[in-house]
């Protein structure tokens, strides 16, 4: 009796990972944007396992603004639409030329009177840099690759 509870036991086990293990590399989607992590205007969620928020947040859109410093996707979380992507490249422009005054850490920058707070933050699998508005719209924006 003891040694067919743990076949059962290893056996649920091994399903389970084996399942588990399928999802990880799951890609499927039906939008080439969220499958290559390129600019569209999307409701579809960016946010990696570990971001403590979703992004978009809740009643924003995704804003896919161009190509920002170092190459990088500029992409927002915003009420504004598209129509925020000016204000998101001049944020995303200030932080890139703080960030060659300092070397690491969070950033401070002020476009249009409103104050943003960039950095980098670390995605699944892949780190991002992120500024988030420090009034109420709980706007962020991503450069991401």
């Amino acid at each position: 009796m003891r040694h067919t509870a743990a076949r059962i036991a290893l056996g649920t086990l091994t399903a389970a990972l084996a399942f588990g293990l399928s999802a990880c590399n799951d890609t499927s989607s039906s939008s080439p944007a969220a499958a290559t992590g390129t600019a569209s205007t999307s409701t579809a969620s960016l946010a990696p396992a570990t971001s403590a928020s979703a992004f978009p947040a809740a009643g924003h859109e995704l804003a896919e603004c161009g190509t920002g410093p170092w190459g990088l996707a500029i992409v927002a979380s915003t009420a504004k639409g598209n129509e925020f992507c000016q204000t998101a490249a001049e944020v995303v422009n200030a932080y890139a030329t703080e960030r060659t005054k300092k070397a690491d850490g969070d950033i401070a920058v002020t476009v249009a009177d409103i104050r943003w707070v960039c950095g980098e933050r670390q995605g699944d699998p892949n780190p991002y840099q992120e500024c988030a508005s420090q009034n109420e719209s709980a706007e962020e924006i991503r450069l991401v690759s």
